[in-house]
């Protein structure tokens, strides 16, 4: 479904088309995604990007669609490929070893930078696996992954924000019910796909 067809809907089911409501329904729709992204962690919206490393410089930027991390390892670009895992440790941990050889890579996230542990040489590269926010619904980018799979979830959310703003607590809390529902059940198939299949096994000759 697009932008029209869930804004409509989600008046009808709410019966409401008076403009105190229609012409707030992005500022309801900007809520739900906030929310959606807070909680939902799948692989559509999984994506990679690269940053490469300048001399010495500790902290980098983040994509502007970030809503999580999944993965990042640092690696050579000249002579052999070298791949190395990233080990997370807190703002405070990692200000701590500043100036110390303990072995191994190390990063952090502050506000919307990623900052690194020792600092590197310019040219290698971080390549991070990360959630990526939804592309937002507009009159204009009128369908996302979500909306052409799970309209449903667009629809209870903006039911939740219309219940809300019209001061109606019974008819909101039935909504946010079936919109954490939805979102619940959309991450526990994610997780089943992502960790299905047959476990690993050593084989002995």
């Amino acid at each position: 479904m697009n932008y029209s067809e869930i804004s409509s809907l989600a008046l009808s089911y709410a019966d409401r088309n008076d403009s105190e409501v229609t012409s707030r329904i992005d500022l309801f729709l900007k809520i739900v995604e906030t929310r959606i992204n807070r909680e939902l962690k799948t692989k559509d919206m999984s994506a990679r990007a690269e940053i490469t490393t300048v001399l010495d410089q500790e902290y980098y930027s983040l994509p502007a669609d970030f809503a999580g991390l999944r993965d990042i390892e640092i690696k050579e670009t000249s002579g052999a490929v070298l791949r190395c895992s990233m080990r997370f440790m807190s703002p405070e941990q990692i200000d701590g070893i500043a100036g110390r050889n303990l072995g191994g890579y190390y990063y952090t996230i502050v506000g919307n930078e990623l900052q690194i542990m020792p600092t590197q040489e310019a040219g290698k590269i971080i390549e991070i696996t990360y959630y990526q926010k939804l592309t937002p619904l507009t009159s204009t980018a009128t369908t996302n992954w979500l909306s052409d799979d799970n309209p449903d979830v667009y629809i209870f959310g903006l039911l939740v924000e219309i219940s809300s703003f019209v001061k109606d607590p019974p008819t909101k809390a039935i909504w946010d019910e079936r919109f954490r529902e939805a979102l619940s059940i959309i991450q526990s198939d994610d997780d089943k796909v992502r960790w299905s299949g047959t476990p690993m096994q050593i084989r002995s000759e």
